[in-house]
């Protein structure tokens, strides 16, 4: 009995002597192949084996006139790995990120040029994201719009309660 090593690097075994030689015809092993008799621990070249010298070269054998494919081994490359197609992500709307972005952006303008263009620019860029993703379910961003909406609304508040606490100041102060 035979322990092998299949050209998928796999081990298979026990086969008796005949199996291997049917291995051998069929062109599943060659000399290279890795075999190992059972009750032994190393591994050798199955062409090492005398039992097996004659199967591997047979001097009288007729000529095949079709062609085998030559054996794998082990020392043969693993087939390449195999593609899996990838659903496609869907698509965040880039209105909706540039309105985010704007009116993150209208926030921390405030102290200098009251948010503008950021503030208008965030609102009219998070309706027309709303819109499209409205419009096509398949876009994702609806959040990141509103968020941009929000924050440029946020943005004008802010804005508005500088100027009344402004006005309130100078009327106090006169």
């Amino acid at each position: 009995m035979y322990f092998l090593i299949g050209g998928d690097g796999k081990e298979y075994g026990p086969k008796a002597a005949v199996e291997v030689r049917e291995w051998i015809a069929e062109g599943r092993l060659n000399a290279q192949s890795q075999i190992r008799p059972q009750g032994e621990t190393d591994w050798v070249q199955l062409g090492s084996l005398l039992e097996f010298v004659a199967d591997l070269n047979p001097q009288t054998a007729a000529p095949n006139p079709a062609p085998l494919p030559p054996p794998q081994h082990p020392t043969a490359y693993p087939p390449p790995p195999v593609a899996y197609p990838v659903a496609p992500q869907p698509a965040t709307n880039p209105m909706a990120i540039t309105g985010m972005i704007c009116g993150i952006l209208a926030l921390p303008m405030l102290c200098c040029c009251y948010g503008f263009p950021f503030n208008i620019l965030g609102i009219i860029f998070s309706i027309i994201g709303l819109t499209q993703i409205k419009a096509n379910p398949q876009q994702e961003g609806k959040g990141m719009a509103i968020a941009g909406l929000i924050c440029s609304i946020l943005s004008f508040v802010i804005l508005a309660a500088l100027v009344a606490l402004g006005i309130a100041i100078g009327i106090a102060n006169p």
